[in-house]
């Protein structure tokens, strides 16, 4: 028991660092369109001369373990700070030695223990910085319109552009205040306001804060009333997340019906264990029936998931 106990350490441990490099290479994919706004921005079209493309540049070649390091650092601080090093660690050592307990009672084979556990040493922190990141971006959508509207009333009055998001930055509570602030100390150092935005948008990784930076960017090049800019992003965040709401309000059924689905199993069985014990506790002291539960908890987390992922589908 202690030497299986070694292995699926072990192999957690493994497959904990090729889950962070498979999270850093999607990290890859959303900087894609990120790269792309950044080449509009820093495109200044004139007469003489006319952006011709768009195409991804070529990343610099760091070595592999600061690049590493860098998507990592990126990927928890788009989680507000919430999630650590520490809590990765410890969430992958608590998965993997959960469900290698739970599939060792089943006595498998060892290398199908390792293999499970393996898999949630591996899933588990990517899961938890994901559930992390979609957490922070929403508090910081749903206050985002109101520092817009406070932005665009300070320049109406006649207040420069610092200044108002300095007022949205003791106006308006974090997480859109924190970052503000952040934003300001970085000009106060000497930062440019185009690469403190910038710097901001890529820490948040939220497209409309993103439509924002692009807009006061191409705004300080091209001119225009910004004031009336930022009403209207405001305007369209706010029926975004109208459309969203709705959207979530009619997949409330699907939810409500894959949570009942999922339950009716535990609830089945509750209803026969008191109805025959002995019946139900053979699933418990065979070992064969230890495999068909473990196999059936298997089933209906894909389930869920696979549920879970065609209602996200649907409110995008």
């Amino acid at each position: 028991m202690p030497e299986q106990i070694l292995f699926v350490a072990l192999g957690s441990t493994v497959l904990f660092g090729a889950a962070l490099v498979r999270a850093l290479r999607a990290e890859r994919r959303k900087a894609h369109i990120e790269l792309r706004l950044k080449a509009i921005v820093m495109s200044t079209p004139t007469s003489d001369s006319v952006v011709t493309s768009l195409r991804r540049p070529a990343p610099p070649r760091y070595a592999l373990p600061a690049m590493i390091l860098a998507r990592l650092d990126a990927a928890l601080a788009a989680t507000g700070g919430v999630v650590g090093l520490p809590h990765l660690a410890a969430t992958a050592i608590l998965a993997a030695a959960l469900v290698g307990v739970v599939i060792e009672a089943a006595q498998p084979r060892q290398v199908l223990s390792i293999a499970f556990a393996g898999l949630a040493g591996l899933g588990a922190p990517i899961l938890l910085v994901r559930f992390a990141q979609s957490r922070y971006q929403r508090r910081f959508l749903d206050i985002f319109p109101d520092a817009l509207d406070l932005i665009v009333r300070s320049v109406r009055a006649g207040l420069p552009m610092i200044e108002a998001i300095d007022l949205a930055a003791h106006e308006i509570r974090k997480p859109v205040g924190t970052e503000f602030d952040r934003v300001l100390g970085e000009i106060r150092i000497g930062v440019e306001l185009e690469d403190a935005l910038q710097r901001a948008a890529d820490h948040i990784r939220v497209p409309d804060f993103r439509f924002f930076v692009v807009s006061l960017a191409l705004h300080r090049r091209a001119g225009g009333s910004i004031a009336e800019i930022l009403s209207n992003l405001s305007t369209v965040i706010r029926q975004r997340r109208a459309l969203r709401m709705k959207a979530r309000a009619l997949t409330a059924e699907a939810t409500a019906s894959a949570a009942v689905v999922a339950a009716m199993p535990f609830i089945a069985a509750l209803g026969l264990f008191l109805i025959n014990p002995q019946l139900v506790s053979v699933l418990f002291v065979d070992p064969r029936g230890r495999l068909m539960l473990g196999v059936a908890a298997i089933g209906l987390l894909s389930g869920m998931a696979l549920m879970k992922a065609m209602i996200r589908k649907s409110l995008r």
